[in-house]
């Protein structure tokens, strides 16, 4: 007798009915089993077999202690708890699908949505005109450009704001995998009242004497100049070797007369202007590489390869129509 006390009491626990307790597999076949007042019909809708469907109704029943359908031989009828719980049940469903449905908008818009991050000058000359084609071809698809400095777009890439970096790139970044989409020559960029400028080609001897200015990216540049004056047993004063941040500022400096620098082609004839002079270095062969870059480890979108795949191919021709 004891034994049986003891096992009476196990079976009825004291805990009262929660909602962590309810499955919502067990609910939505009861929902579907009110709703035909059926158990064979409900387990068709389901995909499931009856004993299947009988199951979880029990198990549904067991967990709130109430009984949820009166069963005959020859009909199935909801008690009056199981009404209860089918009202508030559909009306939370109702809302759980109406959530899942937003959130496979905007999980379709995600997909057909690309970030590209790049830097200001290939944000205003090239990649307007090949995200205008691309969206004219792929009208579904979004392009998102977001214009901002070297190092903003490579943390952009980094910190997955963006799919897609597009900038021109001298080494790449730990994790980050580069792309070539261009490459294009650095030319000289003199005042037009200074002494170089009526030259028609100059070496690079010629240039010891001037104050250079560049942009902070530009440290490869600057690498390849002081190696090329050391080859030719030529003494640079370091004092003459600036650099400033952003390029409306280095071209107000030649516009002042106060100095040179090196940039390339297609930034050149964008910045045309009769106070510069554009000026041909015999004796160095200095390009920037303009590309694509991507998580190494990214699983980027159909859309975003897609468009990847579209610069590959465009980008380089477009570049050269700036000229």
């Amino acid at each position: 007798p004891a034994c049986d006390s003891f096992i009476t009491t196990m079976n009825k626990s004291p805990d009262r009915p929660s909602l962590t307790r309810l499955d919502l597999a067990e609910l939505e076949t009861f929902l579907w089993v009110v709703r035909e007042r059926s158990f064979s019909v409900a387990a068709q809708k389901l995909h499931l077999s009856q004993p299947a469907v009988t199951n979880r109704i029990r198990r549904l029943e067991d967990k709130l202690r109430v009984k949820l359908l009166q069963r005959t031989t020859r009909s199935m009828e909801p008690t009056e708890e199981g009404l209860l719980l089918s009202e508030a049940a559909e009306q939370a469903v109702s809302g759980l699908r109406d959530v899942l449905k937003r959130f496979n908008v905007v999980s379709e818009n995600e997909r057909n949505r690309v970030v590209v991050a790049a830097t200001p000058m290939l944000s205003a000359t090239v990649l307007p005109r090949l995200i205008h084609a691309y969206t004219e071809r792929y009208p579904d698809l979004q392009i998102v450009l977001r214009d901002l400095p070297y190092e903003r777009v490579i943390r952009s890439v980094v910190e997955g704001q963006a799919d897609i970096g597009v900038t021109a790139l001298d080494g790449t970044p730990r994790g980050l995998k580069f792309q070539s989409l261009a490459e294009e020559k650095m030319l000289l960029v003199v005042p037009a009242r200074h002494p170089l400028a009526s030259a028609t080609s100059v070496t690079l001897d010629e240039l010891v004497n001037h104050r250079l200015m560049f942009l902070d990216r530009y440290e490869t540049l600057r690498k390849q100049l002081a190696q090329a004056f050391i080859e030719r047993g030529v003494e640079f004063d370091p004092a003459k070797v600036a650099t400033v941040a952003t390029l409306p500022t280095l071209l107000g400096m030649i516009d002042a007369g106060h100095c040179i620098t090196f940039l390339p082609r297609s930034m050149v004839q964008n910045n045309a202007k009769r106070t510069r002079v554009t000026v041909t270095v015999t004796d160095l062969d200095a390009s920037r590489r303009y590309g694509c870059v991507v998580l190494r480890k990214a699983d980027l979108s159909a859309a975003a390869q897609n468009f990847q795949a579209f610069l590959r191919q465009n980008f380089k021709v477009q570049l050269e129509a700036q000229d």
